[in-house]
């Protein structure tokens, strides 16, 4: 009997200090119906890392691994609603800011962005698809640069997104970080421009608008990299979060998503999907 109380009394403990102390990080994203990338890739690799995962959707993808079918809309108003009920309540201790589809949805995302003034702010410039559809419509391109980019603690794009943002050419080393020297321009306290489509190797740029960090190492010959961008960016928010600088947590994001490549496996009839699990 004493030792049952003695039980609850620790599980009531344990249950107060996980609501008080867990470390909560908020993405902002599209839904992928093939669970490998968006929202769906964010939850697994913030829920692997130990954080609890706060979410909105701001978009709806009918896909699978073959492609992106169709994409429906999220109405900006209710974009803002779900911003304005998780953040009245839950105060996310990061945020990632994923697919925004167009200017719409971006206006109302930098609104709640700057009247909550969310801490360390990562944003994956969500652009294309890996198989070519378009994420963010051109009109929503142009305002990332000038609304968004200037409240990123970071951002994240791959080669083509970094030559969108920098309208350079980026294909290589030197060239991703002329791209990210361009790229800090725009706002940003860090540029890291991810190098997975490297033809030789895969390296990470990270500049600060100082120095310029390398993290990665040999190309993961592998088809199954399906939401590997996401994971990254997710996981760079939550190790910003649990309290690293910006250069460590790149790293840790770095090794993470390499483990979480090289345990990818096959879930349909195209290229498969990158596992974001700790065990990894």
């Amino acid at each position: 009997m004493i030792w049952s109380k003695v039980s609850r009394f620790f599980l009531m403990r344990k249950r107060l200090f996980i609501v008080l102390y867990m470390i909560k990080v908020l993405t902002v994203a599209g839904s992928d119906s093939g669970g490998g990338a968006g929202i769906q890739a964010d939850i697994k690799t913030i829920y692997a890392l130990g954080a609890y995962p706060v979410t909105v959707i701001s978009a709806l993808t009918a896909q699978n691994s073959a492609g992106v079918d169709s994409i429906l809309e999220v109405p900006p108003d209710f974009i803002v609603a779900q911003l304005d009920s998780v953040i009245g309540d839950m105060s996310p201790h990061a945020t990632k800011i994923g697919m925004l589809l167009n200017a719409g949805i971006l206006k109302a995302v930098v609104s709640i962005v700057e009247k909550n003034r969310l801490p360390l702010l990562v944003v994956d410039p969500v652009i294309l698809s890996s198989t070519g559809k378009v994420l963010l419509e051109s009109n929503g391109i142009s305002l990332m640069r000038e609304q968004l980019l200037p409240l990123a603690t970071v951002v994240t794009p791959n080669l083509h997104e970094a030559e969108v943002l920098s309208g350079q050419r980026v294909g290589s080393i030197e060239e991703m970080v002329a791209a990210a020297q361009r790229i800090k321009e725009f706002g940003p306290a860090n540029v890291i421009v991810t190098g997975g489509h490297l033809e030789k190797e895969c390296v990470d740029i990270v500049y600060n608008g100082e120095e310029v960090y390398q993290f990665g190492g040999a190309r993961l010959e592998t088809a199954h990299t399906h939401g590997s961008g996401c994971v990254f960016s997710a996981a760079l928010a939550t190790f910003l979060a649990m309290g690293n600088s910006v250069i460590k947590g790149a790293e840790m994001a770095n090794s993470f998503t390499r483990k979480a490549i090289s345990k990818g496996f096959k879930v349909g009839k195209g290229p498969g999907s990158v596992q974001p699990a700790i065990e990894a």
